[in-house]
């Protein structure tokens, strides 16, 4: 493709082969004569003996040239999915990806969009080419793709300026040309596919939007390795067989959309020709037809099929359909245009060769909705005038609902001060019970109760503090974590008279969730947090906590807790009830949480979560 300013080396009897890896070989000198005469361009996996291919070896070949095409080359040109190393005369002058004898170490090299490189070759009489090449997937690949594999050898050669023309803007066209392409396609697909919803009883528009979809995937496909670099495994899968089958089942479908549009039944049938797509499809893992000759086959019987529809629907007069006529040629002949220049039987411009690529997928889908357009010009005008006998019903309507939200904005202001007072009754009623744990733990004796007590009146003010965010902020519904925890850590603290000891570091954005998930949330942190101040600091050392909630992606959360105590597992044995470690694994498992404990230079708690639905939960 595009071969102007191109040397290929093609000498199919001057290759040399060996299987193996020694780097003498690259030297000039090196006697090759009992190597094995091998053509590495184009070479197929089949044509490889399996004796003869671990994976990895060299091919040389020494040749001569007229000094004015040496004066002339600029860049070299190489074309493979294996990895390379190119010495010319005994010298490295190129890598593609990465040679390793090891299949596991190999990186191989994504031709496609990629400019020739730079290279100057000095004149002298006789030139030698080493390749030390690497392809351990090509046999692998064959076995599962057959003829469709990609090659197990390279293409190799010069290039002059005048292939630059082609080879360094091949990307930026590329991607110009798939622009273009997904532009038009994706403003054709919702136009097709609003005028579907507009008229569901009108098969065509589905059928044509299928097509327009089919088309567009097809493109995209073709172009995948703009975005992403695929290996000769995985290339042609996008590149062959999900291209070729996306816009197989475009184009056989492209008959039968006809025979819906002009509503001529005889032709119905045509819509089982998509198996011919699916057949076509079989025949890259399974080859039973010669591919050239049933694609050819499949082209020009639909064709023919569009010709004969296109012929009846012209002499009924259906108005509009030369736009069809115009588009489904269109698009068989951009076809034919760009199969013959890819078997290299016709040569094109580089400019030529992207507007038949243009041409090939939008004629169709430009076509067909130019032709409806003209058909249901006086339908849209005739709905402009209904639109407008319904824009007064809808004025008068929203008067009505105007009314009535206006009514509702008074009710639900209403409402919203009563559910503030609710979270502050809520709120006072905590720290009432808060304060009778707080009298009855002065009247105990035990230091095991009264820590049981502290605890619990941590556990009723976490709860407290909660109800008090929100009956101070305007979304009843959510709760700000960062300020909501800074408040729990202080009161925690001073519970326990460590504000100067213990250092409580909240480290973490702004971050709002609901309450079913900010109470568990809360408690656990309670919970933690004193665990830390019981166990993590004996002998009145000093200590820092490190508390965070992040977001990992849209619906998933991590709660990380850590200290630079002396390392005391949650569930470790301890003096107490246990009931603070059975706490945070029924709290963990209310958030759908799993829980992390790690035990080194003190501790670390995590907790990853799953947002939670609001009212899933009670607590």
């Amino acid at each position: 493709m595009f071969k102007e300013g191109l040397v290929e080396l093609n000498f199919k009897e001057r290759w040399k082969y060996q299987p193996g890896d020694n780097p003498e070989w690259a030297d000039p000198d090196f006697d090759d004569s009992d190597w094995h005469k091998i053509n590495p361009i184009d070479l197929k996996a089949y044509r490889m003996p399996d004796s003869l291919w671990s994976g990895y070896g060299w091919w040389r070949i020494r040749f001569t040239a007229d000094p004015k095409i040496i004066e002339a080359i600029e860049r070299l040109y190489f074309q493979s999915w294996g990895a390379a190393e190119i010495y010319l005369n005994g010298e490295l002058v190129e890598t593609y990806g990465n040679f390793s004898t090891d299949s596991q170490l190999e990186q191989t090299y994504t031709p496609n969009y990629a400019p020739d490189r730079p290279l100057k070759i000095t004149p002298q009489n006789i030139y030698t080419l080493a390749i030390r090449f690497s392809n351990h997937q090509a046999k692998n690949n064959f076995r599962i793709f057959k003829y469709f594999s990609e090659n197990l050898g390279f293409n190799i050669g010069f290039s002059t300026a005048v292939r630059a023309k082609y080879s360094d803007f091949r990307y930026p066209n590329s991607f110009a040309t798939l622009s273009v392409l997904v532009a038009v396609l994706l403003i054709l697909l919702v136009l097709h596919l609003l005028l579907y919803f507009k008229f569901r009883k009108e098969e065509p528009y589905l059928v044509i939007t299928l097509i327009t979809f089919f088309f567009l995937c097809a493109a995209f496909c073709a172009h995948i390795l703009l975005f992403v670099e695929l290996d000769g495994f995985t290339n042609p899968i996008f590149s062959s067989i999900l291209n070729s089958t996306c816009f197989g089942l475009g184009y056989a479908l492209l008959p039968y959309s006809l025979s819906l549009l002009f509503r001529i039944q005889r032709f119905y049938w045509t819509k089982h020709l998509v198996w011919l797509a699916f057949l076509r499809t079989a025949n890259y893992f399974a080859p039973v037809f010669n591919f050239i000759l049933f694609d050819a086959i499949i082209i020009l019987s639909i064709i023919v099929l569009m010709v004969v529809i296109m012929r009846r629907a012209i002499k009924e007069k259906n108005r509009g359909a030369v736009y069809v006529t115009i588009g489904a040629i269109g698009t068989s002949f951009f076809l034919l245009v760009n199969r013959l220049f890819n078997a290299e039987l016709i040569s094109l411009s580089t400019f030529m060769y992207y507007v038949d690529l243009i041409l090939l997928y939008i004629s169709y889908p430009l076509g067909i909705y130019i032709y409806i357009t003209h058909q249901y010009g006086r339908l849209f005008l005739a709905m402009e005038q209904e639109v407008q006998e319904r824009t007064q019903q809808l004025n008068d309507t929203i008067k009505d609902l105007t009314k009535t939200q206006k009514e509702l904005s008074v009710k639900n202001s209403q409402n919203v001060l009563l559910l503030k007072e609710i979270h502050h009754r809520v709120k006072n009623n905590l720290e009432v019970v808060s304060g009778l744990l707080a009298l009855q733990s002065a009247k105990m004796e035990d230091p095991t109760m009264q820590e049981v007590m502290l605890a619990s009146q941590n556990r009723v003010h976490s709860m407290g503090i909660l109800h008090q965010k929100l009956y101070q902020s305007e979304h009843l519904a959510f709760i700000e974590m960062k300020n909501y925890f800074e408040n729990l850590c202080i009161n925690i603290l001073d519970s326990y008279n460590e504000s100067e000891r213990i250092k409580v570091n909240v480290e973490m954005k702004e971050l709002e969730l609901d309450v079913d998930t900010a109470v568990p949330l809360g408690l656990i942190v309670n919970e933690l947090l004193t665990n830390s101040l019981k166990y993590a600091f004996p002998n009145g050392e000093n200590g820092n906590i490190e508390l965070s909630l992040s977001h990992l992606n849209e619906e998933d959360f991590q709660l990380k807790i850590s200290d630079n105590g002396v390392g005391k597992p949650i569930d470790a044995e301890v003096k107490g009830t246990g009931f603070g470690t059975q706490l945070v694994e029924l709290l963990t498992r209310q958030i759908d949480g799993q829980l992390i404990q790690e035990i080194s230079n003190g501790t670390m708690i995590q907790i990853n979560f799953k947002r939670q639905v609001t009212g899933s939960s009670q607590v």
